[in-house]
């Protein structure tokens, strides 16, 4: 990997980590200070320099340790050394590049972008923009419901994408649009009114014949989410692209006791 240093600790808090093993087998062991790394079972690893959002990252996400203090190979001198350790701040607020057509803004949920160290807005669930009330046979009020739903994946599930209302009649369905579910989803997840009302392993369109009996209300956070954007006093967006960076509030949630 060759990216170059480009994300300085802004404001490293406690619960930091140092001397953590490098796993060598993974990019060559290489890694530059700033880059978001994880734990592989064996060590330390970078997330590259190419990253794919899919079903594997995903499972790399509830791996995260943080960001990397350190860069190995460590050049000096003319002359390349390699380390065996690095030191990983888990906790902190952290400048990383950011990906164009994004928009950030205050508290912006994002997750890993394109590199080590360049995050994008953590994808929510699809928008309900097709729904529609449908025939007899629901327990809905006489009412307009608003529809949301979420993506499902192996760490829980992202927030809701754009809402639509949906005016049925006294006990009518209510059907779903289909959605697409992303090869990184496990299935889609329906909110009515913010409760839970169904669920589609493979996106098509679904019948919601009432409230659930055991009811949830939807996700308030995202569970692909690394982090949150801080932007300066006065700044209420910003938008992404190259050359631009922004600073991340970020909290690593791997259970770091089992690494002691």
């Amino acid at each position: 990997m060759t990216q170059a240093i480009n994300n300085r600790v802004r404001s490293a808090l406690l619960s930091n980590d140092s001397g953590r093993p490098l796993d060598g087998t993974v990019n060559g062991g290489n890694i530059n200070s700033g880059d978001l790394c994880y734990w592989t079972g064996n060590g330390v690893a970078s997330f590259g320099a190419s990253v794919t959002f899919n079903a594997a990252l995903v499972a790399l996400i509830a791996k995260l340790l943080g960001v990397s203090r350190d860069t190995n190979p460590l050049t000096a001198g003319g002359i390349s050394n390699s380390i065996e350790t690095v030191g990983v701040d888990k906790v902190g607020e952290f400048a990383f590049n950011t990906t164009a057509a994004d928009t950030y803004v205050f508290d912006t949920e994002v997750t890993i972008g394109a590199d080590a160290q360049t995050i994008t807005v953590a994808p929510t669930g699809p928008t309900m923009v097709g729904s529609s009330a449908s025939g007899a046979g629901g327990t809905w009020s006489a009412a307009a419901h608003v529809v949301t739903a979420s993506f499902l994946t192996a760490l829980g599930e992202t927030t809701v994408g754009a809402s639509q209302s949906v005016t049925v009649a006294a006990g009518n369905n209510i059907v779903t649009e289909a959605a697409t579910v992303p090869a990184w989803a496990l299935g889609v997840c329906y909110y009515v009114d913010g409760l839970f009302a169904g669920f589609s392993a493979n996106g098509a369109a679904t019948t919601l014949a009432g409230p659930n009996a055991n009811p949830r209300i939807a996700p308030t956070e995202n569970a692909l989410a690394i982090g949150r954007v801080r932007l300066p006093v006065g700044t209420t967006s910003v938008a992404g692209g190259a050359g631009v960076a922004v600073n991340v509030a970020l909290e690593a949630k791997y259970p770091h006791s089992s690494l002691q």
